[in-house]
């Protein structure tokens, strides 16, 4: 078994060095060119920060085949901001990029809103592209940005004094946009002011250790949490229920992305960014880290015979309450998204525990099964080709590395002793910091990002199954 499963592990990841390199290759050779629009108003540069490459940058984008270049630099403005531009000249070329004098054919409005580069954001909750390749847009003086922030950093002195060549354009300042938002959004974004308010007219003594015990129930969203939950759920539960597990987060995750991109709620900074305290971007209802841990959490209790009122559901009770509140007060999310969600968690475990109480089914040799994984890896390329997101690549990379285990690996449970499972835990925190870093470096090429943030998951995971074999075959 543990033969197969290196020459499986190996063959996975040189699939994932030549998809890499593939995309590296049709990136930076030949004659493909680029296009960008420079749209200068009240004498600041608009520019957008990118998902992927965690940079900001010009809109802007590849070229397609036989496109005329300014087309592009218009297309991609439209997806990336929402403004449509016509162009007004050219300001400069590099080797294989042409960058245009753009001129919004309608106002530019903006929040008057300062965020940490001293710049203005803009409303683009409506651009195709927002949520997708885009987290925001802001007007900014591009000699307030790090060269260290921009995606091509050597650029960043070359793109100032191209701006201020540009076409200046005048800009209406909004305070806020919430009445564009629905009407039980509008109630919410008054009671969160009032939330924010509240906190912040604590005594001094007591007001930051409230905000941080508030503002700490974020960490359950972060996707580094699972690699330990998903471990320490091995340790004590085993492999079967380790699967289930897993399962259920892929479904719940894809139903969540997928209400998400149907209903295009926006979060509520979008309309009022002044309760923006920490950095989120796209659509939030239903909230997915609600339907995530509320479908983890009554699955473990089910598991552990205590889905009813005792002390051990009403902690679980108070940790879903904490993550409501982290989000809401934060501006991250409306309360109505935390409760759909915490609904579309329970319905996806409840339906689990139906299935598992069925006579006549394996629950478990159904949910680990070829057909069952085949399947979602069909609806994930569907989604794929409704909506090309980052999130959609990763999770298409983690289906194809579980299915490639279930039909690499044989039947076995593996290691579960404490010491060896925190081990292991330390490093695949370790490694996930250094596929971070390795993301960081590659930024100035959007592909090579992706593809080492589609690797990441694979990775650990393959990682994981690996150790817990050797530390088997070594038992």
């Amino acid at each position: 078994m543990n033969n197969r499963f290196n020459g499986l592990s190996y063959f996975f990841l040189i699939i994932l060095s030549v998809m890499a390199f593939s995309s590296y290759a049709q990136s930076e050779v030949g004659n493909v060119k680029g296009a960008a629009c420079i749209i200068r108003a009240d004498n600041k540069l608009v520019m957008v920060h990118e998902i992927i490459t965690k940079k900001l940058s010009l809109p802007a984008g590849r070229v397609e085949p036989g496109e005329d270049p300014a087309i592009a630099a218009q297309r991609e403005t439209w997806e990336e901001t929402g403004l449509v531009v016509k162009i007004d000249g050219v300001l400069g070329r590099t080797k294989d990029a042409v960058f245009y004098d753009c001129v919004s054919e309608s106002d530019i409005v903006s929040f008057q809103f300062n965020n940490i580069y001293d710049g203005y954001e803009l409303p683009i909750w409506f651009a195709p592209h927002y949520g997708v390749e885009i987290a925001s847009a802001m007007l900014v003086n591009p000699d307030n940005i790090p060269a260290s922030d921009y995606r091509y950093p050597e650029q960043m002195e070359w793109v100032s004094q191209l701006t201020k060549k540009a076409t200046d354009q005048s800009v209406v300042y909004v305070g806020n946009l919430v009445e564009a938002a629905p009407g039980f959004n509008q109630i919410e974004l008054a009671w969160m002011l009032k939330f924010q308010h509240l906190v912040l007219s604590l005594p001094e003594s007591i007001k930051e250790m409230v905000r941080g015990v508030i503002m700490s129930g974020n960490m359950l969203s972060e996707p580094f949490l699972l690699i330990i939950l998903l471990s320490l759920v091995f340790l004590r539960y085993g492999r079967a229920f380790t699967y289930k597990i897993f399962f259920a987060v892929t479904v719940t995750s894809l139903m969540s992305l997928v209400a998400q991109q149907g209903f295009a709620f926006p979060r509520p900074h979008v309309y009022l960014p002044a309760v923006e305290l920490v950095q989120t971007y796209g659509y939030s209802f239903p909230s997915t880290p609600a339907a995530i841990w509320l479908c983890i959490g009554v699955l473990i209790l089910n598991e552990e015979k205590k889905l009813s009122l005792n002390p051990t559901s009403l902690g679980f009770a108070a940790l879903m309450v904490w993550l409501g509140m982290a989000k809401f007060y934060t501006g991250s999310a409306f309360m109505i998204d935390i409760v759909s969600g915490a609904l579309l968690g329970f319905l996806c475990a409840w339906h689990i525990i139906r299935l598992e109480g069925k006579q006549e089914v394996n629950a478990i040799e159904l949910l680990s099964s070829k057909v069952v994984w085949f399947m979602l890896l069909g609806i994930c390329t569907v989604m794929g080709l409704f909506w090309p997101s980052p999130i959609v690549v990763y999770w298409l990379a983690i289906i194809v590395t579980v299915l490639a285990l279930i039909f690499g690996l044989k039947e076995g449970e593996g290691v579960r002793q404490s010491r060896t499972v925190y081990l292991l835990i330390f490093a695949l925190l370790a490694v996930n910091v250094v596929i971070s870093l390795a993301a960081s470096m590659l930024s100035f090429n959007t592909m090579l990002a992706l593809s080492v943030e589609a690797a990441r998951y694979p990775v650990l995971i393959l990682m994981f199954v690996f150790a817990v074999g050797k530390f088997k075959q070594a038992a």
